[in-house]
C-alpha cells in the first residue's frame, strides 16, 4: 500500500527542519533517512546545534556509516568528563573532540555543494575578540554566566507556562545577533566544520567557538527549530525533542506545519558520549517512527 501511494505521488516535496539536542538529534538523522530513501523531495533543510550536523549528515548520504563511526567513538569513550584531563590543561569534556571527529568522517563536501536543497543553519554572532587576553577572558566568562542563567531560568517558566524574556534581555545587552548560514557559505570542508560547531558552542562542553575574531553561541539559545526561514507555502516537516522549543512560535505557522516528536522516550541524554548501544537506538527510533508516519506525511505533502 505505501509503494502504490509514492508511485501515485511524484514529486512529493518537503522542508526539514531539525531541531538541536545532542545526541538526540541522531533521531532526526534517522528519521530523514527515511525520507530520502523514499524518494519524497527535500526542497530546504534547516539545522539548529547538532540538528545542523544531522542535517548535513543526511545531505551527504552518509548515515549509516556515520552512526556506525559515532557508536565505535562512544564506545572508546569511557567517561562524560575526565578529570585528568584538566589537570593536563586541557577540557575535561570529551565531547567536542569527538563531534568534531564525527562531522570530518560523516560530512561529504562535493554532495552538500552541489545539492539542490537549500540550507539553512542557525547559530548566534555573540561578541568580538578583545585585544587583550585577560579583557578577553573576564568578557567571555561574564557573558558565559549571565546567558547560561538567563536561558536555564526562562526553560524552568517555558516548562510551568510562563512568559519569560530573559534571553531576548540578555541579547539586547550584549548587542548579539542570529546568524542564518546558506549554501554559499559551505566553501569547504574545514568551513563546514566550523559553521556546524558556531551553531553547537555551548561551553564548556563544546568550546566557546571564534571565528575571524568574533564569538558565537549555540543557536538553540533563541530558536531551536528553524522553521520560520523556509519559502511560503511550503510543506514544513519539524523534528524536536522537548515542547519548550515550540513556545513563543507563531501559532498560524505551527499548525501548518507537520511536527513530530520521538514516539517513546530516547534512551541516551543528550550530551551521553559513552553509550554506543544508545546511539544506535535513537537512530533506529528515527527511522521506525518515519516508517510509521509515512502514510500521513505522504497525505500531508499531497494536501
Amino acid at each position: 500500500m505505501k509503494k502504490k501511494l509514492i508511485s501515485k505521488k511524484k514529486n512529493l516535496e518537503i522542508c526539514l527542519a531539525f531541531a538541536g539536542g545532542g545526541c538526540k538529534a541522531l533521531y532526526a538523522m534517522g528519521f530523514g533517512s527515511i525520507l530520502r530513501k523514499k524518494k519524497i523531495i527535500i526542497k530546504e533543510i534547516s539545522g539548529v546545534s547538532a540538528g545542523a550536523a544531522s542535517a548535513l549528515g543526511l545531505l551527504s548520504e552518509t548515515e549509516d556509516e556515520t552512526i556506525e563511526y559515532l557508536a565505535e567513538l562512544t564506545k572508546r569513550n569511557s567517561s562524560n568528563f575526565k578529570l585528568l584531563s584538566l589537570f593536563g590543561g586541557s577540557s575535561p569534556f570529551p565531547h567536542e573532540n569527538i563531534y568534531r571527529r564525527l562531522i570530518r568522517h560523516g560530512m561529504n563536501l562535493e554532495k552538500i555543494k552541489t545539492s539542490k536543497v537549500k540550507i539553512k543553519i542557525l547559530t548566534v554572532r555573540a561578541i568580538p575578540k578583545k585585544q587583550t587576553l585577560m579583557e578577553d577572558l573576564w568578557t567571555r566568562a561574564k557573558l558565559i554566566t549571565e546567558t547560561s542563567k538567563a536561558y536555564l531560568l526562562d526553560e524552568r517558566d517555558k516548562q510551568r507556562g510562563l512568559p519569560c524574556n530573559r534571553v531576548s534581555l540578555i541579547m539586547e545587552k550584549w548587542n548579539m545577533e542570529e546568524l542564518v548560514y546558506q549554501n554559499r557559505d559551505l566553501k569547504s570542508q574545514e568551513i563546514i566544520e566550523t559553521i556546524i560547531l558556531n551553531s553547537s558552542s555551548i561551553p564548556p562542553v563544546i568550546s566557546f567557538q571564534n571565528h575571524n575574531s568574533m564569538y558565537f553561541l549555540d543557536g538553540g539559545l533563541t530558536n531551536n527549530l528553524l522553521i520560520e526561514k523556509f519559502s511560503k507555502k511550503s510543506k514544513i516537516l519539524g523534528i524536536y525533542y522537548e515542547d519548550t522549543t515550540l513556545y513563543g512560535k507563531n501559532r498560524e505557522l505551527l499548525e501548518k506545519c507537520f511536527l513530530v516528536k520521538p514516539s517513546k522516550k530516547i534512551s541516551i541524554s543528550s550530551f551521553d558520549y559513552t553509550n554506543p548501544d544508545g546511539v544506535k537506538e535513537c537512530y533506529e527510533l528515527g527511522k521506525e517512527d518515519a516508517k510509521n508516519l509515512l502514510p500521513r506525511i505522504i497525505e500531508y505533502c499531497s494536501s
